[in-house]
């Protein structure tokens, strides 16, 4: 018999034994409330001061600025940055932000809707996925851990494509093991979620769900005859049909757009060292350990071996070590790359919590047990590092980083919450309470994460340039705007208006080379800047307080119009011009 066959007679048994025959209703109405539970805590740990603080710089800024010029120019083959083309990333994110600031207006709610609209299907793909493969305890744990894991929270906030290839892969992963089990439409839509994570990031949307598919199958020994029974041919065909579209599109409006995208940003990225993010083989495995606190420290005291066998613990693994083993492989790293991991390893720590905290239910003779007594060790783990980080907070002033004691009061708040939730959790595991134990730690992770947005408020003025620029657009909202040295991301999504660069061109280097006004728009020397500062028409400069000192002498008469931790922005005026 197959694993597939086993798998649906055990799961045919478990629903017996749940009291699905005894009385369908009641078991749908848990089935509800645990479903509601799972989506009410994502709302508020990833919807929380969503829009309360500016577009961070560099990525926030720059993606909702792509979204609202196409809003502005209304194109929506080519994406444009302080317009001129940006062709690095597919256009599907840029889309859908477009479509919120069209709803919602140009404000930073609607810029960070899609990450934390992704986050949250993410989460409950995964409980449904887990009900459906496991049962409902295990599914409301796996929504729960990945919630609460730290990155995972952190992301969901914050405006890039990884939260959303996340989203769009989870789905691919789940749908293509369903079809596994059950075959029907399940492929069909791990299909169209595949060509969707194209349309987000590129090929890597394809790559992660079928290469750990084809892993799985190896592992279980039917990889023979997987092409048929996925039907692949016919989904390589809808996905072409869905995302060839715009790269041929594109091609032809941008010639030069397929040597950059696939030669430059995926051949190069993936295999030259010094391309871009060089980074050790091993990085990811602190960022998986750190990004799954305090989770991830239960893994190695966690029993698997006496469980009850399951193909999809099986897949979860498979799936999860693919895509970091291919992540770790490549040469360009960054820590958000490995976020498709985090909802399958989710579902083994669930898995492997569950059994512990409830090891009656498992197969409980031999060696390799489950056992529920590791997780008295959770409370007085979570209360010392409460201690920890108020520490951190008392010694913030001698730190030479600025960010310590910017957000100091949520420090002091964190910590509070951990001692405070780890010393309760820690009777309740005493008293071997493990439902209620867990549900104390899920609440004490959430209420830490919900202080912690508290830290990216206060944290604004060193990660942001939001308020400068709202200064640059309330007072002098007919300037020229110049800046020096740094295209500020936030500046052109602020005033609305084209920024002129003087240095680096970084990012804009594609569209400053493929742009025809790129003379009047990309400056090469300070005397071209000055000529321009010169003029009599009004003239904003957004200079570092260090190249403003150095150039003070050349500029004659300003005024400061706005500041923002090292930068400033001077008007060529003096006050009684500037109309204050």
């Amino acid at each position: 018999m197959s694993s597939r066959s086993v798998f649906n007679a055990e799961s045919a048994a478990a629903k017996s034994g749940s009291g699905l025959e005894r009385g369908p209703s009641r078991w749908l109405a848990q089935d509800a409330f645990a479903a509601r539970a799972v989506i009410a805590l994502g709302l508020v740990v990833f919807f929380f001061h969503l829009g309360s603080y500016g577009l961070w710089e560099p990525d926030e800024a720059r993606y909702a600025e792509i979204g609202r010029e196409m809003l502005a120019l209304g194109n929506f083959i080519v994406p444009h940055l302080n317009y001129v083309p940006y062709i690095e990333k597919p256009p599907l994110l840029y889309w859908l932000t477009a479509l919120c600031f069209k709803v919602f207006g140009l404000n930073e709610l609607a810029a960070r809707l899609v990450p934390a609209v992704s986050a949250l299907g993410t989460v409950t793909a995964t409980f449904f996925f887990v009900r459906r493969t496991f049962d409902r305890r295990r599914a409301m744990l796996a929504a729960a851990i990945l919630t609460t894991a730290p990155i995972f929270a952190v992301m969901a906030q914050v405006l890039t494509t990884d939260m959303l290839l996340t989203a769009l892969i989870t789905a691919a992963l789940y749908a293509l093991f369903m079809h596994y089990l059950d075959g029907g439409w399940w492929c069909w839509i791990a299909y169209l979620a595949m060509a969707a994570a194209t349309l987000t990031k590129g090929p890597v949307g394809m790559a992660l769900p079928v290469a750990s598919m084809a892993v799985f199958l190896w592992w279980e020994g039917e990889l023979r005859g997987a092409t048929r029974r996925f039907h692949a041919l016919a989904g390589f065909l809808l996905m072409a049909a869905i995302v060839a579209p715009w790269f041929v599109a594109i091609s032809l409006k941008e010639p030069g757009y397929v040597d950059f995208y696939f030669v430059g940003e995926y051949l190069k990225r993936a295999l030259v060292p010094s391309y871009s993010h060089k980074e050790p083989f091993y990085y990811y495995v602190p960022v998986i350990i750190g990004g799954l606190l305090p989770w991830s420290v239960l893994v190695p005291f966690l029993t698997w071996r006496r469980m009850s066998p399951n193909p999809a613990r099986r897949y979860c693994l498979a799936a999860s070590a693919t895509i970091i083993g291919l992540f770790s492989l490549a040469s360009a790293k960054l820590i958000p790359y490995v976020l498709p991991a985090f909802p399958p390893l989710a579902v083994l720590i669930a898995d492997g919590v569950a059994s512990c905290a409830w090891p009656d239910e498992e197969l409980s003779d031999g060696p390799g047990a489950p056992d529920s007594r590791i997780l008295k060790e959770v409370g007085p783990l979570i209360s010392l590092t409460g201690v920890g980080i108020i520490v951190v907070a008392i010694l913030a002033p001698m730190f030479r980083s600025p960010y310590p004691i910017a957000v100091r009061p949520a420090l002091y708040g964190i910590g509070a919450v951990a001692i405070a939730g780890g010393a309760a959790m820690t009777f309740a595991f005493l008293a071997r309470k493990a439902g209620v134990g867990l549900t104390l730690l899920v609440l004490t992770l959430a209420g830490a994460l919900l202080v912690g947005t508290y830290a990216r408020l206060e944290a604004e003025p060193l990660r942001s340039y939001a308020r400068l620029s709202r200064e640059v657009a309330r007072r002098a909202p007919d300037a020229t705007l110049i800046c020096y040295r740094r295209y500020v991301q936030s500046l052109p999504f602020y005033t609305r208006r084209r920024v002129i660069l003087l240095g680096p061109e970084t990012e804009l280097t594609y569209g400053a080379h493929h742009s025809k006004d790129a003379a009047r728009y990309f400056l090469k020397t300070d005397a071209q800047m000055l000529r321009l500062w010169s003029r009599p028409a009004p003239t904003v400069l957004v200079i570092d307080a260090s190249d403003l000192a150095r150039l003070k002498p050349k500029l004659g008469a300003f005024t400061v119009i706005g500041s923002e931790h090292t930068k400033r922005a001077v008007l060529n005026r003096d006050e009684r011009l500037a109309g204050n």
